[in-house]
């Protein structure tokens, strides 16, 4: 019996021992993640328990040459593991450098590699208390010989003292061997990996002691593998969605290069009939040059209205690739839009009016928001100018100032023939023409939809009530209270 005290002892120290090195390591991965007065009076807390237990197993009674060894062993990896943890802090940042460097496996294998020493001394521990648990299940048979043999005894012993037999007997059967049983399938299920099992016993003696041990160490064990499952579990799910997110921001590069090469392919092409028109007229003037009726003024005339327009392609272009970019710059003012948009109307009424058309403000309440008004004038511009050029010369155009869902807004309405609403999102794009009896550069529609994301707005298209074309500028909702403040 005194040799199952021994290894019961040697268990529970053990036992508390792994859990002590557990519990510690979950106290310094918070420490880490939380720093603080508190954590750190955890840690510390928690490195004297360590050290209170290192010294208990070394004082341990040791009855076997395996059992000193098994002192010193742990009592070296004790110190390796404790250096470990007060060394953790830099270890985790060559974890994180390698996970960057390389990725998160061989992250994963360095977290292993340097864990080594923690790893060592709970698998040390682990085979010990297995091996305690076996030495005690043996022990245990041991002693229920013990009682066989007792019980032989006490049937040899029976002619002299036949009543104190039959007590010993009773008292031994009826108090150690269900103690002694429970205890032996427990250490056979547990030896089977069933860390749910649990033995129990009523009594306060040394074996319900004993089966708290055993407990004690299935339910540590089972912690740490279910705390094993889900890092794994978490691990997974973070490359994952690493995984996602690379493969996202791949696709968005993809995307960026397809349209940088379909915008230089659509540059090319728009800048070329300009060029050729130049271009021609230039010969034809060098060709004519000497003869004496070569009108030069004409000629020149064509080619001036050339490079206007080509300006006005390269200036558009401009200000679109600073928008989509962020780095159009905005003066921004707190004006009323009512005052923004009549200015427009007033710029384009007398050359509307010659065609027989007309441009106008529908009347409304003030409407205040902070914008550039140079860029919003240049929107609305830019959607005169698309009506009077591609709707009937006696086009009118409503301009309405209001609220559309607590989002300042200026709606631009034609009587024109209108627009397909199928192929309505593509004219927004760079160089996207609808069916139309005017030409342009295709960059109109483009470039309101450029100034209103730069002011954090949108620009789309409707159909008019009646017919036509309406085009809906929509500011933030904050630029109108921004305003208001």
């Amino acid at each position: 019996m005194n040799a199952a005290r021994v290894s019961h002892e040697r268990v529970r120290v053990f036992t508390q021992l792994d859990r002590s090195i557990y519990d510690l390591q979950v106290l310094r991965y918070q420490q880490l993640r939380n720093a603080g007065p508190d954590a750190d009076q955890a840690f510390e807390r928690g490195t004297r328990k360590l050290q209170d237990l290192l010294r208990e197993s070394s004082e341990l009674p040791a009855l076997t040459e395996h059992d000193r060894a098994v002192a010193l062993e742990i009592e070296e990896k004790g110190k390796v593991a404790q250096e470990y943890l007060a060394q953790l802090p830099q270890l985790m940042q060559q974890v994180d450098l390698k996970m960057r460097e390389v990725g998160s496996a061989a992250g994963m294998r360095e977290l292993r590699r340097l864990s080594a020493p923690v790893s060592a001394l709970t698998s040390a521990l682990q085979r010990e208390i297995r091996a305690g648990g076996t030495t005690v299940a043996q022990r245990t048979a041991n002693a229920h010989r013990l009682i066989t043999l007792a019980v032989g005894a006490s049937l040899i012993g029976f002619l002299l003292a036949v009543g104190m037999s039959a007590t010993v007997h009773t008292l031994l059967h009826r108090r150690l061997r269900p103690g002694l049983v429970a205890l032996e399938r427990g250490a056979q299920s547990f030896a089977q990996g069933n860390l749910d099992y649990r033995i129990e016993l009523s009594d306060s003696d040394e074996l319900t002691r004993l089966a708290a041990a055993f407990n004690l160490m299935a339910q540590s064990l089972a912690e740490k593998q279910k705390t094993l499952q889900d890092a794994q579990i978490d691990l997974e799910q973070k490359v994952a969605e690493r995984t996602r997110q690379l493969r996202l921001a791949n696709a968005k590069l993809s995307m960026a290069d397809e349209r940088r090469r379909a915008f230089l392919a659509d540059v090319s092409h728009e800048l070329r009939t300009p060029l050729t028109i130049i271009r021609g007229e230039t010969e034809v003037a060098l060709r004519t040059a000497e003869n004496s009726n070569f009108d030069a003024s004409d000629v020149f005339g064509r080619i001036l209205e050339q490079t206007r327009d080509l300006g006005r392609m390269v200036n558009d272009l401009f200000v679109i690739a600073l928008a989509e970019t962020g780095s159009l710059p905005l003066e921004r003012e707190r004006l009323d839009l009512h005052d923004v948009a009549s200015r427009v109307a007033s710029d384009f009424s007398t050359l509307a009016n010659e065609a027989g058309g007309s441009v106008s403000v529908l009347q409304g309440p003030e409407c205040v928001a902070l914008i550039d008004p140079e860029r919003v004038r240049r929107a609305i511009a830019a959607l005169i100018e698309n009506a009077m050029r591609h709707c009937q010369p006696a086009v009118k155009v409503e301009i309405e100032v209001t609220m559309i869902d607590g989002r300042p807004s200026i709606v631009v309405t034609d009587d024109g023939p209108g627009i397909d609403p199928s192929i309505a999102p593509e004219l927004f794009e760079r160089f996207r023409r609808g069916d139309t009896r005017g030409e342009g550069s295709g960059l109109g529609l483009s470039l309101v939809s450029a100034l209103m994301e730069a002011h954090g707005g949108s620009a789309y298209l409707a159909t008019a009530p009646n017919g036509g074309t309406r085009v809906i500028l929509e500011f933030p909702e904050d630029t109108h209270r921004k305003a208001a403040a």
